[in-house]
């Protein structure tokens, strides 16, 4: 008899103990801040189309390359350029002044 008695008491404090761990709040943290890459984004442009100081930078700077590819921002504020000499290719960014800009990342 007293077997009755305590199996049904077992099976209830098992219940409630189960249902109150699942009704814990996780706690969250509302303050914190995913920074995430901003990926600029470039428009292909043709090279005959890229602005004459850019294409005087290049050739000063870099003789003998060719223009293989490039982007310009939208608002043609910054030039991304794919050049290549002999059989090394590389990627440099420009100004519209033709001035070098450095892109570490």
């Amino acid at each position: 008899m007293k077997n009755l008695f305590v199996l049904p008491v077992l099976a209830f404090g098992l219940l409630v103990g189960t249902q109150n761990m699942n009704a814990q709040e996780v706690a969250s943290n509302e303050d914190t801040e995913v920074i995430a890459p901003v990926q600029e984004k470039y428009i292909d442009l043709a090279v005959e189309n890229l602005p004459q100081p850019v294409l005087d930078a290049v050739a000063k700077d870099y003789a003998g390359a060719t223009i293989e590819s490039a982007g310009a921002k939208e608002d043609a504020s910054e030039f991304r350029l794919v050049l290549k000499q002999g059989d090394k290719e590389m990627e440099v960014f420009c100004d519209a002044e033709g001035k070098w800009i450095s892109k570490k990342g």
